[in-house]
């Protein structure tokens, strides 16, 4: 069995086996690779038998924000092994490459999505997910024009880009997006409905939402440093909501969000929907970044979170299902 890179010329032989082991579509991985600008193609990282891709682990090379500091990360994703191949330890074979890889690129911090015992055991941590629930009813009423957002203006797409930087800094976990390109390719495919705010030619917030069979969720909300001024943008987050409501042809529907955008605005429902798993891969470049004791357990990195940001739950991490892997 041989562990490695995989060789750019085998992309089309990955695609082939991820999607014979997923139920996804070979559309969504082909979109998870070409819409991505920090691809790398020894990120992927395959056990070879016999010349034949039997598992394999992506690492997507990100960044992060962290009490307002970029910190590098590798995302897992994509872990899959062919059923004849299982159980016999392939997928912890390359987990443990995968951390070595991250180590080569001098990547801090790893995160992933799912509980299995396999990643607790390689030494990741769960960090809970924290979302609010409330109802919102249809008004087409308010003080901002709420229209669908075009990615094509680049000028549009350049101040979404920055109205995200400003706003993702209050939050731990959040993808730092600095290349357009990932707007433009990335968050557009993954955005099928998404909405911007307006007032007076100027884009003051930005929602993205995937319908439900009982609702919506948000898959990532943007507020203006004006914006967030007001009640930390509870004002801009309902007036956008109730205004998306009626295009989505209802006249009441059950929003679900990150419960850490500004304590639930209040929400009467907040509860615990599954985790994020994170481990320090570099512990001495965290250190020395952080310079905070505080910060000496993952929970506490991603939760703790400093004045004037600090609200009434326990949680201040959001990672945006847009930027999911």
């Amino acid at each position: 069995m041989e562990f490695r890179g995989l060789h750019p010329e085998e992309l089309e032989t990955w695609l082939d086996h991820v999607t014979s082991v997923f139920t996804g579509s070979r559309q969504y991985f082909s979109n998870h690779w070409h819409n991505d600008p920090w691809q790398d193609a020894e990120g992927i990282r395959v056990a070879i038998d016999n010349g034949t891709i039997v598992s394999t682990v992506r690492v997507f090379i990100r960044k992060i924000f962290l009490h307002g500091e970029p910190i590098t990360v590798g995302g897992i994703g994509e872990v899959s092994t062919r059923p004849d191949y299982r159980r016999r330890g392939i997928a912890t074979q390359l987990l443990k490459d995968s951390i070595r890889f991250m180590e080569s690129r001098d990547i801090v911090v790893s995160v992933l999505f799912g509980s299995q015992r396999i990643y607790s055991i390689e030494g990741w941590e769960k960090v809970p997910r924290y979302y609010a629930r409330q109802s919102f009813t249809a008004d087409k009423e308010s003080e901002w024009e709420v229209r669908p957002a075009n990615f094509d203006d680049e000028v549009e797409v350049k101040r979404l880009s920055d109205l995200y930087d400003g706003y993702a800094r209050k939050f731990n976990g959040t993808v730092v997006r600095d290349e357009i390109g990932y707007w433009r390719k990335w968050v557009r495919t993954e955005s099928a409905n998404a909405w911007v705010a307006e007032r007076e030619g100027n884009i003051e917030g930005y929602v993205s939402v995937a319908r439900r069979e009982d609702g919506l969720s948000v898959k990532e909300f943007i507020a203006s440093e004006e914006a967030f001024a007001r009640e930390n943008g509870k004002p801009l987050f309902e007036g956008m909501l109730s205004c998306v409501v009626p295009q989505m042809d209802a006249e009441s529907l059950e929003v679900v969000y990150p419960a850490p955008i500004a304590d639930g605005f209040n929400a009467p429902a907040l509860e615990e929907q599954g985790s994020a798993m994170y481990r320090i891969v570099q512990p001495a470049v965290l250190s020395e970044k952080m310079a905070s004791p505080a910060f000496n357990s993952i929970p506490n990195l991603l939760h703790n979170q400093p004045e004037p940001l600090e609200q009434g739950i326990r949680s201040h991490h959001i990672f945006w299902y847009t930027d999911g892997f």
